[in-house]
Parts: C-alpha cells; structure tokens; sequence
C-alpha cells in the first residue's frame, strides 16, 4: 500500500514540474518579446513571436517616427518588464502573462505623439508550437492600466 501511495506521489510531483516548466518557459518567451518590443527592436521580438504575429510587428516598425526613435534613445536603460502573473488556460498549449512594463515609449495611434509612460500592465498570449513557446499576437499590445510621468 505504502508502495503505490509513493507511487502517485512520484506521478503528481513530475505533473507538476512538467506545468511549471511550462509556465516557466511560456513567461520567458513573453518577457524576452516584451523587452524587445518595448524598446523598439521588432526583429529581435519576431523571434519570439509566432509568424502570423509578424504582420503586427511589421505594422508597429512602419509606423514609428523619428520622434518615438528619439524618445527610446533617450529613455536611457530603456523599457523594464516584470512579470506580474500568469494564467494557464484549460489546454495545455496557451498562457496569458501578465506583464508590468516599466519607463516606456508609448505611441498608439500613428498621427499621436509618442509619450514616455512611467509603467504599464500587459497581458500577453503564448502559444505552444512545435515545442517552442511564442508570443501570439492578434492586435497591438494595450495596457490595462498605465501611469505617465
């Protein structure tokens, strides 16, 4: 009896640690996106990114100014990410991350001056393809909430 207790032990221990490698890798891919996306290095981000996320990188890169340049030069150790939590759906092939980014470049709209904000909240999709855990993106990222200086 003793043996097969040890033995679900053993089984709902290694459950748990293949859910939290998941986890773990499924949140070092949305914050190495978030690092390179909020200071404006879209290739590096796209790395992390799933293909059909391209289109919006490549929407985000056409659409910055020499203004929001300017401000990402200026903003001197640039953009900081923290993760916040994360939120595992019901398949094991999807989280949500969520993202406290920190001293950033903020331009939402084309003709919208880019603003320096003190910090804001995302939450961030990734998806498991091919084993690898990639930043899925349907849109531009919007905080939750965000401060400005």
């Amino acid at each position: 009896m003793k043996v097969f207790f040890l033995f679900c032990a053993a089984i709902l221990m290694s459950s748990c640690d293949f859910t939290s490698d998941h986890d773990q890798e499924a949140t070092e891919a949305a914050v190495c996106w978030a690092e390179a996306y909020f200071n404006y290095d879209f290739h590096k981000a796209e790395e992390y990114a799933t293909p059909e996320s391209g289109r919006w990188l490549k929407f985000a890169a056409s659409n910055t100014t020499e203004h929001d340049l300017q401000l990402v030069q200026q903003n001197g150790n640039g953009a900081t990410v923290e993760v916040e939590d994360f939120f595992p759906e019901a398949n094991d092939t999807l989280r949500v991350v969520s993202l406290k980014v920190s001293n950033y470049v903020s331009s939402t709209l084309p003709a919208e001056s880019a603003q320096l904000v003190d910090e804001g909240v995302f939450n961030i999709t990734t998806v498991l393809r091919d084993g690898k855990w990639l930043v899925k993106m349907e849109g531009l990222p919007q905080s939750e909430k965000q401060s400005r200086d």
